[in-house]
Parts: structure tokens; C-alpha cells; sequence
């Protein structure tokens, strides 16, 4: 196949509960090409296995006990923050807030149990090449939520940033580069750079992409320069 060539070199963990829908994946990423470093039910041998392998993709259940298989996500991007993470989960439970928990979790991918094999592929290549892939649903879902979002009147996003730390943050909801944001507030890339730094931490988020999604869950890229009240 196609996909057998393209995808040579990717390594992929798959940690799942449910033994028949396990193995169905593991035959069906195997069968087109890309390498299973390991697939197993059990979390912590799933941690391990990440640590061991160092793969490209982490496929994670959401469907383990209680939050575990968001706490699982955190974990992983807590510890080993290079593999993408992708998270499964059952029809009966996708709602807009396991997605939203997902997001902001550290997943890039979101992924129905029931979606055919082609998406799971697509979706399986397309965070391995740094997208962040959502499925047709729950895309629909993430764009309805940021609408409503971002017509709540009189919310002020991320009320513990400055003025200028949410404008910053605005123009990386953008997908803004540093230089590019540099040239719109006329400072220096330093500069943005150390905003950014300080932007992370107060939002309780890890990396630029993490911002971004939380930025667009909280609809700030939808508000106009300097919207909120005065800061620091």
C-alpha cells in the first residue's frame, strides 16, 4: 500500500482496555505499514513502553475508570513531552467537555472508537506530522463551543494576564510567529519571546500549541486589540 511506503519509521504505543478493539488496531496500523512499538491494556506498562520506545505516537483510551485515561494523557505529556498523543474514545461518552478536557490535557488527536479505518489513519498520520486533528464530530462540536465562547458578553479571557501578556496571546491564537507578532506590537522578538515564557505557566499550559488551543477554546483570537481592562 501507498501509506506502507510513506509511513515507514513511525512508531506507535497503543494503550487500550478493550482486548478486541486493542488488537483491531494494532492490525490495522501494522497492516498499513506502520510499526506498533507496543499496544498493550494496561497504563502503567503503556508509560513504560513510551519511555522504552520513544515512539512518534501515543494512542491513549479514555474510557479507563474514572479520569484515568485523562490523567494518563497528563502523564504523558507531563514526562515525555515529544510524542504526539492521540485520544480514543467511545461514542456514548464524546460530549464537549471530555473534548475540551482532552485538548487541554496535551491530545492533538481525537478519535471516535467507532471511525472507520481510514480515519483512523489519517488521523494517526496527520498528528505525527504536528496537525491537530479533531474528526468531522467532534470538530463540529469545537467549533460550536468556541462560537458560544466567544459570544459570552462582558467574559474577560485569561483575567490573570496583563493587557499586553493577552494580546501576545492573541496574536500566538493566530498562529503568529515570533517575528510576526514582534512586528505588531513594535517590540523586539526578546521580547515576545519572554512573554510567551511568562504566558505559559499562568495559563497552566506547556507549549505554544497548548496556547493556541486554549486561546481558541476561550475565543480570544475572535476579540479586537486590546479587549479586557486595564494591566500591567
Amino acid at each position: 500500500m501507498a501509506g506502507a511506503v510513506q509511513d515507514v519509521g513511525m512508531r506507535v504505543v497503543v494503550i487500550e482496555s478493550i482486548p478486541l478493539i486493542l488488537g483491531g488496531l494494532r492490525s490495522a496500523l501494522e497492516e498499513d505499514g506502520i510499526t506498533v512499538a507496543a499496544a498493550t491494556h494496561d497504563p502503567q506498562t503503556g508509560v513504560r513502553a513510551v519511555r522504552q520506545e520513544k515512539p512518534d505516537v501515543v494512542l491513549v483510551d479514555l474510557d479507563l475508570p474514572g479520569r484515568a485515561g485523562t490523567r494518563l494523557l497528563q502523564q504523558l505529556r507531563r514526562q515525555y513531552p515529544a510524542p504526539r498523543l492521540i485520544a480514543s474514545v467511545s461514542p456514548e461518552r464524546d460530549d464537549d467537555s471530555l473534548l475540551l478536557t482532552t485538548l487541554l490535557a496535551g491530545a492533538t488527536g481525537y478519535l471516535l472508537k467507532t471511525a472507520e479505518t481510514v480515519d483512523l489513519l489519517r488521523t494517526v498520520r496527520a498528528v505525527q506530522r504536528g496537525y491537530v486533528t479533531l474528526g468531522p464530530r467532534a470538530g463540529g462540536e469545537l467549533s460550536a463551543l468556541l462560537t458560544r465562547l466567544a459570544e459570552v458578553d462582558g467574559t474577560l479571557p485569561f483575567p490573570v494576564l496583563t493587557d499586553r501578556e493577552r494580546e501576545v496571546l492573541r496574536l500566538v491564537s493566530l498562529g503568529y510567529g515570533n517575528r510576526r507578532i514582534a512586528q505588531e506590537l513594535f517590540i523586539s522578538e526578546k521580547t515576545v519571546r519572554n512573554y510567551v515564557s511568562a504566558i505559559l505557566p499562568k495559563i497552566h499550559v506547556s507549549s505554544r500549541l497548548e496556547a493556541i488551543v486554549s486561546a481558541r477554546l476561550a475565543g480570544l483570537e475572535t476579540a479586537g486589540p486590546g479587549t479586557g481592562s486595564a494591566g500591567t
